[in-house]
């Protein structure tokens, strides 16, 4: 039983320690939908598509699509090029927006 104790909280130190070791990346990109993907689309479009269902994802500068698991931080910037600070998780092709800013002007296709 002792055995069992040791290696449960040995395995939650471990995770723990990798959780604190995630790292922070600075991307560029901006804001779309799920259904365009990669293709960049007017504030007005992404809004459309969220409001019908599909999710908020960030492209980033080499057109990667990724989830974000916290689309609430992004509602102020659909369709926007933006700046963020986020915590990627590469298994899962998501990242956690830690933070958001306009990098530029807004898309006009």
């Amino acid at each position: 039983m002792k055995r069992i104790a040791f290696v449960l909280a040995l395995a939650s130190m471990t995770a723990f320690a990798g959780a604190q070791t995630a790292k922070a990346h600075k991307l560029t990109g901006w804001i779309g939908d799920s259904k365009c993907g990669a293709s960049m689309h007017t504030p007005d479009c992404v809004k459309s598509c969220v409001k019908s269902g599909q999710k908020a994802v960030f492209v980033d500068s080499k057109n990667k699509v990724w989830a974000i698991d916290n689309t609430d931080a992004v509602t102020d910037y659909y369709g926007d090029k933006v700046k963020v600070v986020a915590t990627v998780d590469s298994t899962n092709n998501s990242i956690h927006i830690d933070s958001v800013k306009k990098s530029g002007s807004k898309s006009t296709m």
